[in-house]
């Protein structure tokens, strides 16, 4: 049996600019359209032999023949579908419809949010409240978890209500650093101190957990999001894996993404190449980059270190090298408690604690 291409879609849709539009939107981030039909007999006709090949259909309600029972012939061969509404007066005889989107990234936040469902989840009516930022990296152990805790005790001591939501697929470590049991027995909220909360998004409550992403952004002043490290990206952006369910949830309702890199050749290299994938890919989230720098880095800032030459071209919205300091972070970890609380007048602590006072003013 042919396994399903992830990044192949068939569409349905009468208008042709609207179509034209669907497909060199989804062309751009690297799906292909294998089908262009005029009627609904055509689709059904081609899915008899390729729905296994096909991950996704885009429907309107204009489209010559489309019935409920045809839509039911759809669900029946196991294809996930769009059915875009040609009116808004559609909607009293589809249901299931949803107004077009009309930009690129409404487009790709509709189709990224519903890897999981035949239909798109239903759109976020009330006013959001939280400033939501997601902090990742190209490489391993750079320090986002120990940004994301501290920066999230930080904006707490400020006086805002914070969730900090720990999206390590595999190696999740709030629970150990922070000393709480029974994290990722629950997806509620874990009360940490005083205006400080934590999520640990696990397998088992993957779609809980996305839920409780989208009620925290009612609920929370910020939610703080370590994503942890970033590899293959338009692969997440496509896949079906648990794993990558945060951040698709990520690329289309975060207001920013971080990512920091360490000041080294490896690092530098992989840097380069998710930039190169993010300057291709269309996501929601503005861009910021951060380098953590060693104090043996420091002394040796050569010439010609690559960092602002692979982020500048993006445009971020703040480019940041701050001091990072492995015995503060160590004497935290073993205490299990944050840099306020165990090294406040720490080089890092102060520099986290800019970062805080910048995103509140």
């Amino acid at each position: 049996m042919a396994e399903a291409d992830f990044n192949s879609v068939a569409t349905a849709i009468r208008g042709a600019d609207f179509e034209g539009f669907l497909a060199s939107t989804l062309f751009s981030q690297g799906w292909s359209v294998t089908l262009r039909a005029l009627d609904i007999q055509s689709l059904l006709d081609y899915l008899d032999s390729n729905a296994k090949k096909t991950s996704l259909l885009l429907i309107s309600t204009d489209i010559d023949g489309l019935t409920q029972q045809s839509l039911e012939e759809i669900k029946k061969r196991g294809v996930k579908y769009f059915l875009f509404t040609a009116t808004s007066s559609d909607v009293d005889e589809f249901p299931d419809s949803v107004a077009p989107p009309t930009t690129s990234l409404e487009l790709m936040g509709l189709i990224r949010g519903s890897l999981r469902t035949p239909m798109i989840r239903t759109t976020q009516r009330e006013k959001i409240r939280a400033r939501t930022i997601a902090i990742a990296s190209p490489t391993g152990s750079v320090g986002c978890t120990t940004l994301t805790i501290n920066l999230g005790a930080e904006l707490a001591a400020l006086g805002k209500k914070v969730l900090i939501v720990d999206a390590h697929a595999y190696f999740p470590a709030f629970a150990l650093r922070l000393g709480l049991r029974g994290l990722n027995s629950t997806s509620e909220f874990c009360a940490i101190s005083p205006g400080l909360w934590a999520l640990e998004v696990t397998q088992s409550e993957i779609s809980t957990a996305i839920a409780s992403l989208d009620r925290a952004r009612l609920e929370f002043d910020f939610i703080l999001i370590d994503q942890g490290t970033l590899r293959d990206f338009p692969a997440i952006l496509t896949g079906r894996r648990w794993c990558n369910e945060t951040f698709i949830w990520i690329s289309t309702h975060a207001d920013e993404l971080w990512i920091m890199s360490k000041q080294e050749t490896l690092a530098s290299e992989r840097l380069k190449v998710l930039t190169s994938e993010l300057a291709r890919n269309t996501i929601k989230p503005q861009l910021s980059f951060i380098q953590n720098q060693s104090t043996l880095a420091k002394r040796k800032k050569s010439e010609g270190d690559p960092f602002l030459a692979i982020v500048t071209p993006l445009r971020p919205v703040r480019i940041v090298q701050y001091p990072w300091d492995p015995r503060s972070t160590l004497a935290a970890e073993e205490e299990r408690v944050t840099l306020l609380e165990s090294n406040e007048r720490g080089s890092l602590r102060k520099s986290i604690e800019h970062l805080a006072g910048e995103l509140v003013s």
